[in-house]
């Protein structure tokens, strides 16, 4: 075998470990906002008026002994110098084999619950198609309002940043997990601040978000009390999430309001302080269970 069909070997292989783990280098977590801000890169485009912040040198994963870099992601944002707009985007690369995937949306937490945005499609690269199955790197991008990244970064904490789940949805199949440290958004945002030396604008109170996506489920004639909101979604560390709730639950009373369709969710958290505690009440399967969530 030829030194070079060794090494395509050897790189694939890392490439196909790579799809399958998603645990994140340690690294990630103890590096704070202030080296995000330091090394973000400002690049000035003169003829088009916009200054890109990007802080794509601030953390790249590398793993096993070629040091290959598998998957990245990172935040950018353009500056029109001009109205002084922003455009705030996450973009990540995302390498693979098999069949050529679309990444069609991006779906996360936001600030009043999930939300889908369009992915756009930046660049795709394709190796050894000639010699074997082919492997594909692509990279993305989808926005992500400043309200949003303004609420992630205020509950950055320099002894534990909390992570931010995103998730790409590929057809036809091969959706990606992805996520950014509140360090990382937390030094973003100051060093947007510090080049337009813009005073932060105050963060937007949050509300008590369930973080769950559903359905209407109205009652039958075989199961009268079986009604509320079949969980179709379940946001990655929200209060839903931390409390139990998952996916096919039929959430029907949250703190001793009834549910009956996805609009009754926010008041049912409404009355809870923060800090506190309150009871959700689902069917799952055939028994009923009360589940105590955290605000």
């Amino acid at each position: 075998m030829s030194a070079r069909n060794i090494a395509w070997i050897c790189l694939v292989v890392l490439l196909c470990t790579a799809e399958t783990s998603f645990a994140k280098d340690s690294r990630l977590e103890s590096l704070g906002s202030e080296h995000f801000r330091d090394t973000a890169s400002v690049n000035d485009d003169p003829i088009a008026g916009v200054t890109t912040v990007s802080t794509e040198k601030g953390f790249v994963e590398r793993h096993g002994p070629l040091r290959a870099v598998w998957n990245d992601e990172y935040l950018t944002g353009t500056i029109d110098r001009k109205t002084g707009r922003r455009s705030l985007e996450v973009i990540a690369t995302i390498t693979y084999q098999g069949t050529r995937r679309s990444y069609g949306s991006a779906k996360f937490q936001g600030a009043s619950g999930l939300v889908t945005e369009p992915t756009a499609q930046i660049k795709t690269s394709a190796i050894n198609c000639p010699v074997g199955e082919c492997t594909y790197t692509d990279r993305v991008s989808f926005p992500v309002e400043e309200s949003v990244l303004r609420q992630l970064a205020a509950r950055y904490t320099a002894e534990k940043p909390e992570i931010w789940h995103y998730t790409l949805l590929a057809a036809p199949n091969g959706d990606y997990k992805g996520e950014l440290s509140t360090a990382e958004i937390a030094g973003f945002l100051s060093k947007i601040d510090e080049y337009t030396g813009a005073v932060p604008p105050p963060v937007p109170t949050v509300k008590h978000e369930l973080g769950i996506g559903g359905l209407r489920v109205e009652a039958t004639a075989q199961q009268p009390s079986r009604s509320g909101v079949l969980v179709t979604a379940v946001a990655p560390g929200s209060v839903a999430d931390k409390a139990g709730v998952i996916i096919g639950d039929i959430v029907y009373e949250i703190g001793g309001r009834p549910i009956k369709s996805p609009a009754d969710l926010p008041s049912g958290l409404a009355a809870g302080a923060a800090s506190s505690s309150i009871e959700i009440k689902v069917h799952r399967g055939t028994s009923e269970m009360t589940l105590s969530a955290q605000l």
